[in-house]
């Protein structure tokens, strides 16, 4: 995502957006984002770019209290051209309870199943209807259902909805409405022993409303941090 900037909102700070557990899982310092550029042919390229999360040990993230959310600065190559999701992207309650969002409606996450990515190195994009009702208040209810088959690799990928004239307030309403629903932790298991093993088919997702409260969480961006993204926050893009 982009944080911009208090004094110039058209420019902002690079932050990498995960589930808590993706971090924690990763030993040592240091992690390795798959980042692509484009080649003069029109094709992209896949490439590792590595940037510490700890220092002598120490997370550099900063991790949600009681959501499996964690976020950091990062500072990306200025050739890698990046667009940033401007917070305002995330979805409040009000914003799902004023275009009517319910269980069923469509909504779509990028991520790597099964750590396998396009020959460009870009993510794969899965279609699935939100699974599970009530969708709010967020902050009761913690977690939402999603219904499509994520796999490892899928952890920490953004869930998020476009719709066109959408139909709500009985009325059809011309345009887009769009926004970022949350990011995926997990599978969803039965908690019964007997089923414990069985796939549901199910992925379990952390609304918006706790990667906002986590990038809150981040202190002041420090001098060292020189990453930004060089159009607006706003636009959509590479994140």
């Amino acid at each position: 995502m982009g944080v911009p900037y208090k004094d110039n909102p058209k420019l902002a700070h690079i932050v990498v957006v995960s589930a808590a557990h993706v971090f924690e899982a990763i030993s040592g310092d240091n992690a390795t984002l798959q980042l692509r550029r484009k080649n003069a042919d029109g094709t992209y390229g896949a490439f590792g770019f590595q940037f510490p999360i700890r220092k002598d040990g120490r997370p550099l993230y900063v991790r949600h209290p009681a959501a499996d959310v964690a976020v950091m600065y990062a500072d990306i190559p200025d050739e890698v051209p990046m667009t940033g999701l401007a917070p305002d992207s995330l979805v409040t309650d009000k914003s799902l309870e004023d275009i009517e969002f319910h269980p069923g409606d469509e909504a779509q996450i990028l991520g790597f199943p099964a750590m396998v990515s396009t020959d460009g190195g870009f993510p794969f994009l899965r279609t699935g209807r939100i699974a599970s009702y009530p969708l709010t208040p967020m902050e009761v209810v913690k977690q939402w259902a999603f219904d499509a088959h994520v796999f490892n690799g899928n952890s920490g990928g953004p869930v998020y909805f476009t719709s066109v004239n959408r139909f709500f307030k009985n009325g059809l309403h011309l345009g887009v409405a769009r926004g970022i629903l949350g990011l995926v932790i997990q599978e969803r298991h039965s908690l019964l022993a007997e089923f414990a093993n069985r796939d549901l088919d199910y992925g379990v997702v952390v609304p918006a409303k706790f990667i906002r409260e986590t990038l809150d969480m981040l202190p002041a961006p420090p001098d060292e941090i020189t990453g930004s993204i060089n159009k607006s926050p706003t636009d959509s893009g590479q994140k």
